[in-house]
């Protein structure tokens, strides 16, 4: 069965669309972050419930908690073992204490 150039640029915009919905999801929750609406414990316990919060980068989360910073955010995750390419789903959940405690 042959695939229409039509059927391909449907699926090509679908695709583009749902990309484009993550980005934005995945920027509202780093600026809710950013500014103080959302807390770094919410975004963990949502991330088991809500696929976007699970699916950010942890360091992208821990450079925007305020008064942080990029370099404090990245030798706190250095120090506990956790690369730039962790997610927030994928961290246990004596590091995810640790994480809060840290980065107030």
């Amino acid at each position: 069965m042959a695939v229409s150039a039509t059927t391909t640029a449907r699926q090509t915009d679908e695709v583009l669309a749902r990309a484009t919905k993550l980005r934005n999801d995945l920027e509202s929750v780093i600026s809710g972050v950013a500014a103080g609406s959302v807390t770094l414990a919410q975004v963990f316990d949502r991330s088991s419930v809500d696929a976007v919060c699970g699916f950010v980068y942890l360091v992208k989360i821990a450079e925007s908690v305020p008064g942080i910073g990029k370099v404090r955010a990245r030798r706190v995750l250095e120090e506990l073992g956790l690369g730039e390419r962790t997610r927030v789903s994928e961290v246990s959940a004596s590091v995810r204490d640790s994480l809060v405690k840290v980065l107030r």
